[in-house]
């Protein structure tokens, strides 16, 4: 495998087809996302007591803080909705570029629109393909739940000095060790299931026992192949970050950041592409199109 080749086609074939750059926006909606953190301090009153009323805390209106209650129930499920979407949005944008890809690099023509077509008649499966490798961490997840209310329900039985069994903890910590790397190496497969999925037109699971087969076959290059992306994503990383903190903090770049994060998303993604099709015995290179 020519890696030099690879890479150069790969940034041809993006910067010819500049959609793709979109279908790349996109596709980065899953990881993209905001955090903020707020902190406050407060001073004693004088007293040595954290609240004025003989260290009672005060007393909140009931009717008060079910009004607050569900108000945060209705902020969380607004943002899991909403997360949700971006992360469907996310998948079906990745399958486009696949498609996208395939198309330009077997001789043909694509755009925005029939690039994700394609992947729009694939949504279920791509879905499924994305959901499989969170389903160990959602198991870790209600086994975590499940072991802190039976924990808080015997505490309040026994009280507070109940101490947790040894054995719950030692039960949490074997599935983690087990679910954690299953979640690790469906991740690493996912990469190969969509591909399969989109250009063999298969079904979720046998999309990724053609993956594995495909890794298996391919192992060494495939290795390389990522260590290489890593080397890549290495030096972008340090020639962009101090531009990236100056754009992070100017709203009005902000879409020039979201530009380069799909433009490094659709170039990676359809290094893959390049890959698979050298894997399973596709059609040399073509010339590359451009999108009308």
């Amino acid at each position: 495998m020519d890696y030099g080749k690879m890479f150069s086609r790969a940034a041809n074939l993006v910067w010819e087809n500049k959609f793709l750059i979109f279908l790349g926006v996109l596709a980065s909606l899953a990881s993209s996302g905001s955090s903020s953190g707020s902190g406050g301090g407060g001073g004693g009153t004088g007293t040595g007591q954290p609240f004025p009323n003989g260290g009672q805390p005060p007393q909140i209106d009931a009717e008060v803080a079910g009004i607050a209650a569900g108000v945060i129930v209705a902020l969380i499920c607004v943002v899991l909705v909403v997360g949700l979407i971006l992360w469907a949005v996310a998948t079906i944008a990745r399958g486009g570029l696949i498609s996208g890809a395939d198309t330009i690099e077997s001789g043909g023509k694509s755009s925005f629109g029939q690039a994700w077509g394609a992947a729009w008649q694939k949504a279920g499966t791509l879905l499924g393909i994305g959901f499989l490798p969170a389903i160990p961490g959602l198991i870790l997840l209600v086994l975590g739940v499940m072991a802190l209310g039976a924990y808080g329900g015997l505490a309040s039985l026994f009280g507070e000095s109940f101490a947790l069994p040894a054995g719950l903890t030692t039960g949490v910590v074997l599935v983690a060790c087990i679910m954690l790397p299953i979640a690790l190496v469906l991740s690493i497969l996912r990469t190969f299931a969509e591909r399969a999925a989109l250009l063999e037109n298969l079904g979720v699971m046998d999309s990724y026992r053609r993956g594995t087969e495909v890794l298996r076959a391919n192992l060494g290059e495939a290795i390389l192949l990522f260590l290489l992306q890593i080397a890549l994503a290495v030096g972008l990383g340090i020639i962009l970050f101090v531009p990236s903190i100056f754009m992070a903090f100017c709203c009005f770049l902000w879409p020039v950041l979201l530009l380069i994060q799909g433009a490094i998303t659709a170039f990676v993604s359809t290094l893959w592409t390049l890959a698979w099709r050298q894997w399973t015995g596709k059609a040399a290179p073509a010339k590359v199109v451009p999108a009308v």
